[in-house]
């Protein structure tokens, strides 16, 4: 990845905030970023799917938005716009990384999220839906912050049916969108990124690309576009 030095590159995502600045990534909850953390910079590029208001004071920042093309990429979208720029800019850095291959991005974060993109460049559309953090947070009853996925088939608890249960409602609906897009298309590259990125790789049988900081790598992709 070619980037520019002076650049800042800001993620603003629902449960992070992710930058990187002269080739260094750096990550802090929402609850606990502040500006003051953000180094001085030529310019900043920010992709936000948020609350655009923690970047208040903060001067000359650009709001990136999706694009209905960018290169090979082309978007599903019938509205473009409507795509989530962390999707868009997930898309563009992987297909720069990994070129002329069927790509399934999976985003496993507070959203859990796939976008499927042709070899060509052009996305077949996507999905969304609960990613763990809000799948375990979903009844009051049996509410839990645990970041476990024990695959379990059953449990003699409640606690442990819960964790179990969602776990494998999680990795369920991973190995069936990555196995209906295997047959489909015969070869395909799972891109994994998000902060549940690792823990769900680990639960896999199918090979993956872990890429922590694809949304960051899609901003500095995408602003150097614009020289």
């Amino acid at each position: 990845m070619i980037f520019h030095l002076h650049n800042l590159y800001v993620d603003i995502g629902n449960t992070a905030v992710k930058w990187l600045f002269d080739g260094q990534y750096h990550s802090v909850l929402v609850a606990d970023f502040s500006i003051d953390l953000l180094p001085k910079s030529g310019q900043a590029f920010v992709s936000c799917v948020t609350d655009r208001s923690l970047l208040d004071g903060f001067n000359d920042a650009i709001f990136v938005e999706s694009q209905a093309t960018f290169k090979s990429f082309v978007s599903a979208y019938e509205q473009s716009n409507k795509l989530g720029v962390d999707r868009f800019l997930a898309m563009i850095a992987a297909i720069d990384q990994l070129p002329n291959q069927n790509l399934l991005i999976i985003d496993a974060g507070s959203a859990l999220t796939f976008d499927l993109v042709l070899a060509s460049g052009e996305h077949e559309g996507g999905l969304i839906m609960p990613g763990l953090g809000k799948l375990r947070r979903s009844f009051a009853q049996f509410e839990s912050c645990s970041k476990s996925l024990t695959l379990q088939s059953m449990a003699n608890n409640t606690t442990d049916a819960w964790e179990f249960g969602t776990a494998s409602m999680l990795m369920s609906v991973i190995k069936d969108q990555i196995e209906q897009h295997q047959t489909a298309l015969g070869d395909l590259r799972v891109v994994l990124t998000g902060g549940d990125a690792k823990i769900v790789a680990y639960r896999l049988n199918h090979q993956v690309d872990i890429e922590s900081y694809l949304v960051l790598d899609g901003l500095a992709l995408y602003a150097q576009s614009l020289n």
